[in-house]
């Protein structure tokens, strides 16, 4: 099924390791219940949906790769 799917844009950053270190503590408080984690890139800006509050809380600046620093 997935070697059907189009993808019409991607996106690609680069995060720190305190970023990924946050990503997983929001795992954790969200206990066993929680398999998938949303997460978005809004400019530069890491964000994922707090399964509990239903916000989104910023996890840090993303620093954009040398392949995209056109944008």
């Amino acid at each position: 099924m997935l070697g059907s799917m189009r993808l019409e844009q991607s996106c690609k950053a680069e995060i720190s390791r305190a970023m990924a270190e946050e990503i997983l503590s929001v795992f954790e408080k969200a206990g066993h219940s929680l398999d998938v984690l949303k997460v978005e890139l809004r400019g530069n800006a890491l964000y994922v949906l707090n399964p509990v509050s239903g916000i989104y809380e910023l996890i840090g600046l993303a620093r954009m790769p040398p392949s995209m620093s056109h944008l």
